[in-house]
């Protein structure tokens, strides 16, 4: 989908310095910048960075499950 955007000129030669610095075009990085904020205010992303979300953990921590066996029922119904 095409359409267009009117920017100041502050924020244009602000995007233009990025986009060459990043060596991205204008449209990719504004489109990229709008799917980042979309996910954050949207359903679609609880707003955690991707970093985040795409990290599959470190290889040598054990799984958290492994440890539940060695933990001690609680001594008393905590909300009675």
């Amino acid at each position: 989908m095409n359409f267009n955007l009117y920017l100041d000129e502050r924020t244009a030669k602000e995007l233009d310095r990025t986009a060459k610095k990043l060596g991205e075009t204008r449209s990719g990085l504004i489109r990229k910048a709008l799917r980042e904020w979309l996910d954050k205010k949207t359903l679609g992303s609880p707003g955690w960075p991707s970093l985040i979300l795409e990290w599959q953990g470190a290889p040598d921590t054990p799984p958290f499950e492994s440890n539940r066996g060695e933990l001690l029922p609680p001594s008393e119904d905590a909300f009675s």
